[in-house]
């Protein structure tokens, strides 16, 4: 890893933008660990991801399990985790209850499934460290949303850390590391069932929208270290009715 400082980023269009890796990272980044949906009934939502787009469900934590905060159940296909989460209702709030992810906050996904319906709550990436990686985006300008918490797994003692930062609007960014080998995170129950997949492998990029482009991954590449890959302006993909701007 090396540093090239925080370089002010310039919407320039893809006909003058030139590709360049300056290996600025800020900490050991490896690839997409899962997407986390919030929703407001997860059963009926990953079923339809089940069999309308070919994912299995592997993993599930719910008041069967012993989860009173919140319903949610693991779909893959491939290398590819999206978590379709859904809040029980706060009335059956205990307050010495520990669900899984230890830093759920049944009141936080009430209110983004009043805002939003059925979006991304996060996008997580395994990280060499996520204590670390914390650490490292806060001190340049990240803002914290989850402190680095450590589950461990009753059967195998394997751990997983996880910690979360804001990426943009009410979306994280969620870090996980540990040498949990199992499906998801510690704590959630395996389930079995037969395979629907229809090929989809891995996610090869997510798109974010937001209000303000530039401010928005000027934000993320100063904690990060992420260098811009591509970028396009409303010249380069609009239409007559349409257009764009994307970096």
């Amino acid at each position: 890893m090396s540093s090239t400082g925080n370089k002010k980023i310039q919407l320039v269009g893809h006909s003058n933008f030139v590709r360049h890796n300056p290996k600025s990272d800020k900490f050991v980044m490896h690839k997409f660990h899962h997407v986390e949906f919030y929703c407001q009934d997860a059963t009926n939502v990953s079923k339809r991801f089940g069999w309308g787009a070919g994912f299995n469900c592997v993993a599930k934590s719910d008041q069967s399990t012993g989860n009173h905060s919140y319903a949610s159940y693991v779909m893959q296909s491939g290398e590819l985790q999206l978590v379709i989460t859904a809040p029980y209702s706060r009335l059956n709030k205990k307050a010495d209850a520990v669900p899984p992810h230890a830093g759920f906050d049944i009141d936080l996904a009430h209110e983004f499934c009043c805002k939003h319906g059925l979006a991304v709550r996060a996008m997580a990436i395994s990280v060499d460290d996520a204590a670390q990686a914390y650490e490292i985006s806060l001190k340049n300008g990240a803002v914290g949303v989850c402190a680095p918490k450590t589950s461990k797994d009753a059967a195998t003692g394997q751990t997983m850390v996880i910690s979360e930062v804001k990426l943009y609007g009410d979306v994280v960014l969620r870090y996980v590391s540990g040498d949990y080998k199992g499906r998801y995170i510690p704590g959630y129950e395996n389930v079995e069932g037969p395979e629907v997949s229809i090929g989809i492998e891995r996610l090869d990029h997510a798109v974010g929208n937001v209000p303000n482009l530039v401010e928005a991954v000027q934000y993320v590449c100063d904690f990060t270290g992420w260098h811009e890959f591509a970028e396009f302006t409303s010249e380069d993909v609009g239409t007559v009715d349409s257009g764009l701007n994307s970096m």
